[in-house]
């Protein structure tokens, strides 16, 4: 089963392959970038599986949904929108947890600001350090 219109460009697409849940990202067009084994996609599902398993090695894919998809169900599922947090309180420090650490850990689920670690006048002041680490 899938959505009924295309979702846009940026959501995470969860596809059900019954023992486990592959995931790829929307890119627009009808195409997504997702990670498989070097053997190929779901036509080959256990070669691929079998190649990441044993060599520990993936290829980033950019491929037509449909293609990866095949016969499976498949949806949207953003699970660390920004959505879910509205209403929910933040703990905010300038160096550990500032609105780009916020932005960060939403859209990559983990917290980081490059403008407390890499900014200018900042990159050896030992509360950026502090931040820096924190937010790792």
């Amino acid at each position: 089963q899938a959505p009924p219109h295309p979702p846009p460009a940026g959501d995470l697409i969860e596809i059900d392959r019954g023992f486990y849940k592959h995931w790829s990202v929307y890119m627009g067009d009808d195409d997504i970038v997702h990670i498989t084994g070097e053997m190929g996609g779901f036509g080959s599902l256990c070669e691929s599986l079998f190649s990441v398993c044993l060599n520990g090695k993936a290829i980033v894919k950019s491929e037509p949904l449909e293609c990866v998809v095949g016969n499976c169900n498949y949806r949207v599922n953003n699970k660390y929108d920004g959505a879910r947090q509205v209403g929910k309180t933040w703990t905010y420090h300038d160096f550990a947890k500032n609105r780009e650490h916020f932005a960060n850990e939403i859209r990559y689920n983990k917290a980081r600001s490059d403008q407390v670690c890499n900014g200018p006048g900042v990159r050896y002041c030992s509360l950026c350090l502090w931040g820096c680490s924190f937010a790792d």
